[in-house]
């Protein structure tokens, strides 16, 4: 069978939608990648960039944090690439995330696919959700398109074979990225070319990794060339151990079912090494994902098996089981990005397949079954050289032009205006990329120098970043947007991310003094929690909330900073002005319970708490734990004389990683 690529619709249960905040991200946002990543106990010969390129929330694109738990079966658009070997299913509509892959010989799923598509807050951006390859660029952390539509394209190479294609314009780097994927007839392989095009005269943080969920197999292995690895856990920090026993623990991690806690190794493989990583049963199936050498770090993540590790999984899938995630990466570990030189483009190959070993071979000596995996790897290298293929590729893939199947994002299409007025490079020469919605207001001032006729009650559609932007908002303001709102609230936001806050001040201020306005008032709220005088940011809070009362992302951002800086008695009085939408949801009812328990109203918290059999909240944030500290606060003002370690947290409530 000669390979096949077709484009349908599969029915998947899913949620709805999941929408969009309406208000800037700006402020820290926990990220479990990044936090306590700093204090690192290696050695300095390592030579890693731990926290270089760290970014603390996912300005400019906005949160995707509205989205409901009920699941309706629904049609999604998915993309599928099939010979007589092998079947691979990618969700178009979901980051071009690789579902499901089908080993036609034995009919088995290589990878963990849930059964649900159900959004929870692990992403940059809040949603994410479990399964399949996805595939993580730019920033620290889940990628920004995790959930969103891409560019879609098509061809064939020089004999026939179809080349499905993924590509977007990354805003936070602000480079371009896309990913070609084929079978060959014959094989059973799928190959992944990926190619990150930075056309910049800047070095830039990047960062890389494919994140593949494959099932937890019952006295299952992974097996990767490596004898030590980069270590993180419940303690602060990284620190580098023994592989296959860790000598801190003294246990074999790579039988990943004995795992206690969630933790995270990333294999430390020698430079001459071939870099792999494989996932096998106890019968010595699996998947093995290799890679040219430019894809040099391999992890593997274990929720491990505490209860709040148990709760995590179950909240994540309907019935599809417990899974692991093994990974590949540009760097290393993933507490770092990588500087990428201006001008340049790298380049690589991964290979996704199958592999059947003999059980004593892989379940004895660790060394065995490395051996034995290297055998098989080897037998790949030696039919395709995977350096040989990324370069021999680079003009027939890489760079040709494909037909445009779907549109993505306006902004690749806007970046390119703003490159073609200032007289720069464009971010390709081959990749299309069209207008959308979103960045109409941004194609406004470039071409008339202002924004036109933006609605003061009207959510802003977009955010930019880059130094070009903030000399077109300045000039801007010099000129025809002296006398616009949005232009003056629009730089604010820009300074204010920049830390230039006595200039975002002068601009938040200027924006209300031209047109009262709930969005400029919600960010002078966030500016005063950083210059730390919190009453100001208390009394723009309440303002923000007092005009945008059904708002509930803003109403949302406002009270997390009442809470976080503990002004409780602001958010019992605003409570009561919120429109019911926003009264009634999870995470609003969790801040106010918060605010009762820390001003004496213990029962008023413990009735929020326990109400329609307990409060849920259905985005709380991977790294978060504060519904575990406000049943705990709870519980100990109703029970003072009890000790700390005489209480058990009921699991729906325990979020705890440790």
């Amino acid at each position: 069978m000669k390979p096949k690529l077709i484009f349908s619709k599969n029915m998947y249960e899913c949620i709805e939608a999941i929408k969009e905040s309406t208000v800037p991200s700006l402020c820290d946002t926990i990220n479990v990648q990044n936090k306590e990543k700093q204090e690192n106990r290696l050695s300095e010969d390592e030579g890693l960039f731990i926290g270089y390129g760290k970014i603390t929330g996912c300005f400019p694109y906005k949160e995707q944090n509205q989205y409901n738990t009920e699941l309706i079966n629904k049609e999604v658009s998915v993309a599928v690439l099939e010979n007589d070997y092998i079947k691979a299913t990618f969700l178009t509509e979901y980051g071009g995330r690789l579902w499901e892959l089908i080993d036609k010989k034995t009919g088995r799923n290589l990878l963990y696919t849930n059964d649900v598509i159900q959004p929870r807050n692990l992403a940059i951006r809040n949603a994410w959700f479990s399964g399949g390859v996805e595939w993580n660029i730019g920033s620290i952390g889940h990628s920004p398109f995790t959930c969103e539509k891409m560019y879609v394209a098509q061809s064939t190479n020089d004999e026939g074979i179809p080349i499905l294609r993924f590509y977007e314009f990354e805003r936070i780097r602000r480079v371009t990225y896309q990913m070609d994927f084929w079978l060959e007839e014959g094989s059973d392989i799928l190959f992944c070319r990926m190619r990150i095009d930075n056309r910049s005269d800047r070095t830039i943080p990047m960062y890389w990794w494919s994140n593949i969920a494959v099932p937890e197999y019952e006295d299952g292995r992974v097996i990767v060339p490596a004898t030590s690895a980069y270590k993180n856990s419940a303690k602060p920090g990284i620190s580098k151990v023994t592989i296959p026993i860790d000598n801190e623990c003294n246990q074999d991690i790579t039988y990943y079912g004995d795992i206690p806690e969630p933790v995270d190794y990333f294999f430390d493989i020698a430079k001459t090494t071939k870099k792999y990583i494989a996932n096998v049963d106890n019968t010595g199936f699996g998947l093995l994902q290799v890679s040219s050498n430019r894809l040099k770090g391999r992890k593997v993540f274990s929720w491990g098996h505490i209860q709040s590790s148990d709760n995590w999984q179950e909240i994540l899938t309907k019935q599809a089981g417990k899974y692991i995630e093994i990974q590949a990466g540009v760097a290393k570990t993933q507490y770092e990005c990588i500087p990428m030189p201006p001008n340049t483009a790298w380049e690589w190959v991964e290979c996704y397949t199958s592999i059947s070993v003999e059980p004593e071979k892989v379940f004895n000596e660790y060394s065995d079954a490395v051996k034995e995996v290297d055998t098989k790897v080897n037998s790949i290298w030696n039919n395709y050289d995977l350096e040989c293929l990324v370069a021999s590729t680079k003009d027939s893939i890489g760079k040709k032009k494909f037909k445009l199947i779907h549109s993505g994002s306006g902004f690749g299409a806007l970046e390119n205006k703003l490159r073609h007025t200032l007289g720069k490079r464009l971010v390709s020469d081959y990749l299309d990329f069209n207008y959308d919605g979103n960045t109409k207001d941004w194609i406004d001032i470039i071409e008339n120098n202002s924004f036109n006729n933006i609605d003061v009650n009207t959510p802003p559609k977009s955010f930019v970043l880059g130094d070009d932007w903030i000399d077109i908002l300045e000039n801007s303001s010099k000129s025809e947007g002296k006398d616009n709102w949005y232009v003056w609230y629009q730089l604010g936001v820009m300074y204010k991310y920049n830390k230039k806050y006595e200039k975002a001040l002068d601009c938040f201020k200027k924006s209300l003094f031209i047109d009262v306005n709930k969005w400029a008032y919600h960010a002078l709220a966030h500016l005063y929690i950083d210059i730390k005088e919190t009453n100001k940011a208390a009394k723009y809070a309440v303002k923000s909330m007092e005009l945008g009362n059904a708002d509930y992302s803003l109403c949302e951002s406002c009270l997390k900073l009442l809470l976080n800086n503990g002004l409780y008695n602001y958010i019992i009085k605003s409570y009561v002005n919120l429109a019911d939408n926003v009264k009634s949801n999870s995470r609003i009812k969790m801040y106010l319970a918060f605010a009762y328990a820390n001003t004496g109203f213990v029962e008023k918290a413990d009735k929020i708490m326990s109400e329609n059999g307990g409060l849920v909240v259905n985005d709380i944030r991977e790294g978060e734990i504060s519904i575990t500290e406000l049943w705990i606060l709870i519980y100990k003002l109703k029970n003072p004389n009890v000790k700390y370690e005489e209480i058990t947290v009921p699991k729906k409530y325990d979020f705890r990683l440790h």
